[in-house]
């Protein structure tokens, strides 16, 4: 896509860069996760505090942060010109 329309490839370069973001942080979350290993299972229970703290957020985000992810990369490959048909002078 770039190399067609290089102008709508950087109009669009927020999009590109709140996408991959969100999957580098949902891949931290998951390593974070790995890495408390068994101690994930028992904070289900709440015997683990911290451990229950981690897997929380990071279900909050794996389920209410990275689905945007796809309405972005929708929209990236839906070709939308709209950051490129507006005006100055409308502002």
């Amino acid at each position: 896509m770039g190399a067609s329309d290089p102008e709508a490839f950087l109009a669009d370069a927020t999009e590109y860069l709140e996408a991959a973001g969100h999957i580098v942080i949902a891949w931290m979350w998951l390593e974070q996760l790995l890495a408390l290993g068994a101690r994930v299972g028992e904070a289900s229970e709440g015997s683990d505090a911290f451990a229950a703290g981690k897997l929380g957020a990071a279900r909050y985000f794996l389920r209410r942060e990275l689905p945007i992810v796809d309405a972005k990369l929708d929209l990236l490959a839906s070709g939308d010109r709209t950051t490129l048909d507006m005006r100055d002078d409308w502002f």
